[in-house]
């Protein structure tokens, strides 16, 4: 546990620094999301392929190298035209390759969803609105997985999926859902508040009088996808018989393993500022 802090503590001052360089020019956040989504996007190829599917590699290379200047000219369209895209490219080799079974074009467009498309919505947010609801997202799922983590650890007794995931507990899960509301309040402390350094164009305190109410709701809203989210990982990781999706980050896993209940609630915060604001 002791080493899995210390690891989080390091990676949490590198997010800040990345944070402060964005302060002179978004794209340095733009940069690291377009990496985190690369690595994440292999490693969930690399799990399907271990399952024995054959998803095609070139529909994700296609959609890496396509998702950002569309989604940076084009918006929520330009996310949709580069899964577009990436999909007839996977359908051709569905079609053409007689070795690739209609299973293994499921799997392929599952992962250009899950996590390709996901974690592509960050650029949009990005760009339409800013940085707080992007890191509004995700330091309510990482808050709620921490909150869950270490009160499941200290309290937890009774497991709610034993099945998928031993770990989760009844109280780990109603923690999480606190450390949602915590993770939305400390975004809007840092950034609406004490105003750190960084690529701000929206606020919640722009349209209502009281954001720390929205900042609460919503956070907890992020922490139940961002659970729903965290399970689905950790059933994907039990059919494919591995405990992380990699080891680039040492005690925490691969890529995946860290940003599984982030994308999930970057999905929830996008819908909600198309939809609201």
């Amino acid at each position: 546990m002791l080493k899995r802090t210390v690891t989080g503590l390091v990676m949490l001052g590198v997010f800040f620094l990345i944070l402060y360089l964005t302060s002179f020019t978004h794209f340095v956040f733009d940069g690291f999301v377009m990496l985190v989504a690369v690595l994440a996007i292999y490693e969930m190829y690399a799990a399907m392929k271990k399952l024995g599917y054959k998803p095609s590699g070139v529909s994700f290379i296609v959609f890496s190298v396509l998702v950002y200047p569309l989604c940076y000219f084009y918006s929520f369209s330009g996310l949709f035209f580069a899964y577009l895209i990436s999909f007839l490219v996977s359908f051709a080799f569905y079609i053409f390759d007689t070795k690739r079974a209609f299973k293994d074009f499921t799997v392929n467009m599952l992962l250009l969803v899950y996590p390709a498309a996901l974690i592509g919505l960050i650029f949009v947010i990005n760009k339409d609105y800013g940085l707080i609801p992007v890191l509004f997202a995700v330091s309510a799922a990482l808050m709620s997985d921490t909150f869950a983590y270490y009160g499941g650890s200290f309290w937890g007794k009774k497991k709610i999926f034993p099945a998928i995931s031993p770990k989760k507990t009844y109280v780990g899960s109603a923690l999480g859902l606190l450390g949602g509301a915590v993770g939305g309040l400390v975004v809007y402390a840092l950034f609406e508040l004490a105003k750190y350094p960084a690529h701000i164009v929206f606020t919640f305190g722009s349209v209502t009088k009281f954001p720390y109410f929205l900042y609460i709701a919503i956070g907890v809203i992020i922490s139940i996808c961002s659970q729903a989210g965290d399970l689905a990982a950790s059933k994907i990781k039990r059919e494919v018989d591995i405990k992380d999706y990699g080891s680039l980050l040492g005690s925490h896993g691969g890529v995946m393993d860290r940003i599984d209940s982030v994308i999930f609630g970057v999905g929830v915060m996008a819908v909600i500022m198309f939809f609201f604001f």
